[in-house]
């Protein structure tokens, strides 16, 4: 009855969207929760006709083992990296992936 995890997105334009947020209580990763997390939301942005997804993540020129799991979680559902942005986060490199999202069939 406890929530497990959130996810957050923010809306830049009618067809595009980003995972602003997503986070999954650690003692439960690897249990399917962030995948049935970021499904839900797919579904609902196609069924609003979004048509692209993006999240920021720590890029990988700044070595980090939890945030190597983090893009392998995020390329394993689909996404691909698109640029890493030196600058935007002060001191730690910005890494965008985007995925395209296919309307319902």
């Amino acid at each position: 009855g406890q929530p497990v995890g959130v996810l957050l997105v923010a809306r830049h334009f009618p067809e595009s969207a980003e995972i602003y947020l997503m986070a999954v209580e650690p003692a439960l990763h690897r249990r399917g929760i962030g995948r049935a997390l970021v499904e839900a939301l797919e579904a609902d942005l196609r069924a609003d006709g979004v048509e692209l997804l993006q999240v920021k993540t720590l890029g990988p020129s700044l070595p980090d083992p939890s945030y190597e799991r983090t893009r392998r979680f995020y390329a394993r559902m689909g996404f691909r990296p698109l640029e890493e942005i030196p600058d935007l986060w002060p001191g730690n490199p910005c890494l965008i992936m985007v995925k395209v999202l296919r309307p319902p069939e």
